[in-house]
């Protein structure tokens, strides 16, 4: 029973889990272009969804599980959707640490206007300027599951009022208030900071929209660590530009990699980076424990037992 690890840490991946299943076919893949010679006989796959193509899923015709290496499967639930036998697994939870600290980064970097530090020390220009807190501010974090509760966790730490969105909204730990996805612009009026968390689905596709974007607090900063399509692009740059926005965090984009020559890389009060979120120097260690769970119950014919089973 071959699995394939698809990914530049595959044998570090192999070396590990070959402890915990000494008798499994375990085959290490360092990129996509490796992969296809082992996707005929793969029954199980490890990856991100950036190293797997429709073309390598529809190869791959005894594939039975596929575990991605991200909390997001929205991409290899469409690849998969006309392959119903196919287990799909995920790493939910794992990346909450990191992806909360990439919200502060975005958070600071814009409010206290982090560009302009850093071209001013470029030009040695001693230019002091007010620094806005977070402390006393309100953050309206759209989602509401593990990542989410890690960051309202830290934003309490700083002193922030924290409330949050969901689909199925209720009473949760760390949050002032749940209001429903539906209220979402009546939330949006409230925050200074709009941090969006939710998974990308038909229901969330566009959800921070131009509607979403005329009712939200004056000056706000929009800060997107789920997927690009949460976020309509064309109504996040004209509230850039008319000034609705007082500025934009964001690490994923409806495509990616970010087009040379898109407006969001030129555009004023606009903090790019490239879809790091949930990257840390210790992801690999992180989501080994899932890994080692999730290959025992398949290994010994347990499908019930996956954790974080998406399908």
């Amino acid at each position: 029973m071959t699995i394939l690890i698809v990914n530049a840490d595959a044998d570090y991946y192999r070396q590990r889990l070959a402890r915990s299943c000494p008798d499994a076919d375990i085959r290490a893949a360092a990129s996509p272009e490796a992969a296809w010679a082992y996707l005929d006989e793969a029954r199980a796959l490890v990856a991100f969804a950036s190293a797997l193509s429709p073309a390598m899923i529809a190869r791959a015709r005894r594939l039975e599980w596929l575990q991605a290496l991200s909390s997001g499967v929205d991409q290899v639930l469409a690849w998969c959707e006309d392959r119903p036998e196919v287990a799909i697994t995920s790493t939910r939870g794992v990346q909450g640490p990191a992806v909360a600290e990439m919200a502060f980064m975005h958070m600071l970097a814009l409010s206290r206007d982090l560009p302009r530090l850093v071209d001013n020390q470029r030009r040695a220009v001693w230019a002091r300027y007010p620094q806005p807190l977070l402390h006393g501010k309100t953050v309206v974090i759209v989602g509401t599951g593990l990542i989410a509760t890690e960051l309202a966790a830290r934003c309490t730490a700083f002193g922030m009022r924290v409330h949050g969105v969901s689909g199925t909204p209720r009473p949760l730990a760390g949050f002032e208030r749940v209001h429903d996805r539906r209220d979402l612009p009546q939330a949006a009026a409230l925050a200074d900071f709009l941090v969006v968390l939710t998974p990308l689905s038909d229901q969330t596709h566009h959800l921070v929209d131009a509607r979403v974007l005329s009712a939200i607090k004056p000056g706000a900063i929009l800060v997107n660590l789920a997927r690009g399509g949460v976020c309509d692009e064309a109504a996040v740059l004209r509230a850039l530009r008319e000034g609705r926005l007082g500025g934009a965090g964001l690490d994923v984009f409806e495509t990616e990699p970010l087009p040379v020559g898109h407006p969001l890389w030129a555009q004023e009060r606009v903090f790019v980076t490239p879809h790091l979120g949930g990257e840390s120097d210790c992801y690999a260690d992180q989501v080994l424990p899932i890994l080692e769970a999730n290959l025992a119950a398949f290994l010994q014919g347990r499908p019930q037992d996956l954790r974080n089973r998406v399908r």
